[in-house]
C-alpha cells in the first residue's frame, strides 16, 4: 500500500476527520482514508456515509477557514 503525508492541513480539519472516525469506530486515518475515496467514486470501507459528505464551498464553515 502507498503513503501520502499532508502538511499544512488545517487543525479544524484533523478534528473533524476523528469526530468523523469516532462517530462510527474508526481511526481517524480511515475516515481519511474513506473521504478520499469517496471523493474519487471509489469503494469505501463498511459504514461510511457518503451522504455526509459535500464537495462545494457550502460544505466548509468559513468561519474556520484561513485562506
Amino acid at each position: 500500500m502507498a503513503r501520502i503525508t499532508v502538511r499544512n492541513l488545517d487543525d479544524w480539519v484533523m478534528q473533524k476527520l476523528k469526530e468523523r472516525g469516532a462517530a462510527r469506530g474508526v481511526s481517524m486515518e480511515q475516515e481519511a482514508r474513506d473521504v478520499l475515496a469517496a471523493a474519487l467514486g471509489l469503494p469505501t470501507s463498511e459504514g461510511f456515509d457518503r451522504s455526509r459528505l459535500k464537495f462545494d464551498d457550502e460544505a466548509v464553515d468559513t468561519d474556520q477557514r484561513t485562506d
